[in-house]
C-alpha cells in the first residue's frame, strides 16, 4: 500500500513539474528575445535548448543549431569571435554573470547585433551544471548609435570647419582694414594741409564745400576701419587694454560734452549724472569708446524732445555706466541678436540710419576684456536703458604690448 502511495505521489510531482515547464517554457516562447540553456560547459555539445525565436531573429531552424556543436562559434561575426569567446570562458571560470554584445551572421547574409546575458548554474559543491541566459536584437539601437555617432562626427567636422571660415574671414578683415587706414590717413593728412595751411592759397567756398564732403566721409569711412580692425582683434580674443584710473565721472562727463553739438543739433537733452562715480582700473581710451558707442547709439534712435542720461556710480563691489533714453525702444522678437555683428535692426534699415551695426558688437567685447558685463532693457516706443557693470580693478594686470 505504502508502495502504491508513493508511486503515486511521484507521478502527481512529475505531471506538477512538466505542467510547470510547459508554462514556463510557453511564456519564455512568447518573449521578443532568444532564451537557451547550455550544457556543462566543459563538455562539447550543442545546446541543452534554444527557444524557437532564434529562427525568427536569425533564419536558422533549431535543427540546424543542434546539428553543430560548433554552430554558435561558426556564425558569430569573425571581428568580434576571439572577444566573445574569451569572456565566455573568462565568465565560465570566474562563475560571474555575463552581459555582452557581439554581430552574429544571420542565415541571409545579415548582420544583427545581439546583446547576450547569462549566468553559470551551480551545484552545492560549486561544480557548473550548466548556463542559462537570454539575447535581444538590439541592431536597431545599434545603428541609431552608429547613426548618431556619424551625425555627431560631421557637426563637428562642420563647426571646425566654421571655427576656420570665421578665422579666415577674421583675418581677411584685419588684413583689408589694415591696408586701407594708410592711403585713409594720407587723404586725411593732406585734407588738413588743405583745409588749414595758409601757404596754399585761398579756397573757394564751393571748393572747401567740396572738401568739406571729402573730409566727412573719409572720416567716417576711417571709423568704419577702426571699427573692422577692432572687430578682428576681438574675434580671437587679442583685445590689448592699456591699465590706468579711470575717473568715471570724468569719463561719462566727457562723453557727453564731444556729443553735445550732435545732441543740439537733433533738439534732444543730453546730461550726465556721475556724481560720486567710482574710480576704477581700466583702459580710458577703450571704455570712452564704450560709452561713445552707446551715446551714439542712443542718438540715433532718440526723436527730437527726447531725453538720453548718462549714468556712472559705484553700484555692488564695483561700478555701474548707464546710458538711457527715451527713444523708439526695440522689438521683443529682435533684442536677442542686438549684440551680433553687422546685426542692424528693421528700423535701422527703414529709417536708413547710418552704421555698419559693428557698434554694439564692440561695445560687448571691450566691455568682457575689462572683466565686466553688459545688459539692456527695451521696449518699443518706450525707449532703452544699458547696463555696462564693471569690477574696480577690472585689467589691473593688462598692458599694451
Amino acid at each position: 500500500m505504502m508502495r502504491v502511495f508513493r508511486h503515486r505521489r511521484l507521478v502527481e510531482e512529475t505531471a506538477a513539474r512538466k505542467a510547470a515547464e510547459a508554462r514556463y517554457r510557453t511564456l519564455v516562447e512568447q518573449l521578443p528575445l532568444i532564451t537557451y540553456i547550455d550544457r556543462p560547459h566543459k563538455t562539447r555539445e550543442t545546446a541543452a535548448y534554444i527557444s524557437p525565436q532564434v529562427e525568427t531573429m536569425l533564419g536558422y531552424s533549431l535543427d540546424e543549431w543542434k546539428a553543430d556543436p560548433d554552430f554558435f562559434s561558426r556564425h558569430v561575426h569573425p571581428a568580434d569571435c576571439e572577444r566573445v569567446m574569451e569572456a565566455q570562458r573568462a565568465a565560465r571560470e570566474s562563475g560571474e554573470p555575463l552581459t555582452i554584445e557581439y554581430r552574429f551572421v544571420a542565415k541571409d547574409g545579415r548582420t544583427v547585433w545581439l546583446q547576450d546575458s547569462y549566468t553559470i548554474v551551480r551545484d552545492e559543491a560549486g561544480a557548473p551544471l550548466y548556463s542559462q541566459g537570454f539575447a535581444l536584437d538590439v541592431t536597431a539601437r545599434k545603428l541609431a548609435e552608429r547613426d548618431r555617432e556619424a551625425l555627431l562626427k560631421s557637426e563637428r567636422s562642420r563647426n571646425e570647419e566654421l571655427r576656420k571660415l570665421d578665422r579666415m574671414k577674421g583675418e581677411f578683415i584685419a588684413l583689408v582694414s589694415h591696408e586701407l587706414r594708410t592711403p585713409l590717413t594720407s587723404i586725411r593728412g593732406y585734407l588738413e594741409l588743405l583745409l588749414e595751411d595758409p601757404e596754399l592759397g585761398e579756397l573757394s567756398q564751393m571748393q572747401r564745400d567740396f572738401l568739406g564732403v571729402v573730409d566727412r566721409n573719409s572720416d567716417r569711412l576711417m571709423r568704419l576701419v577702426e571699427d573692422l580692425l577692432l572687430t578682428a582683434q576681438a574675434e580671437p580674443g587679442r583685445l590689448q587694454l592699456t591699465a590706468s584710473e579711470v575717473d568715471l565721472g570724468l569719463l561719462a562727463a566727457d562723453c557727453v560734452s564731444g556729443c553735445a553739438p550732435t545732441a543740439a543739433a537733433r533738439d534732444i537733452e543730453l546730461v550726465a549724472v556721475a556724481d560720486g562715480a567710482p574710480t576704477i582700473s581700466g583702459d580710458p581710451t577703450r571704455l570712452g569708446q564704450v560709452l561713445d558707442n552707446l551715446v551714439s547709439n542712443a542718438l540715433k534712435f532718440t526723436p527730437p524732445g527726447g531725453r538720453i542720461e548718462v549714468r556712472a556710480f559705484a553700484h555692488g563691489e564695483g561700478a555701474r555706466i548707464e546710458v538711457a533714453d527715451s527713444g523708439t525702444g526695440i522689438p521683443a522678437d529682435e533684442q536677442a541678436h542686438l549684440f551680433s555683428r553687422f546685426f542692424r535692426t528693421e528700423r535701422a534699415h527703414r529709417d536708413a540710419v547710418t552704421g555698419a551695426g559693428l557698434g554694439l558688437s564692440i561695445t560687448k567685447a571691450l566691455v568682457e576684456a575689462h572683466g565686466g558685463k553688459i545688459s539692456f532693457d527695451s521696449a518699443e516706443g518706450r525707449g532703452t536703458t544699458f547696463r555696462v557693470d564693471l569690477p574696480l580693478a577690472g585689467v589691473a594686470a593688462v598692458t599694451a604690448a
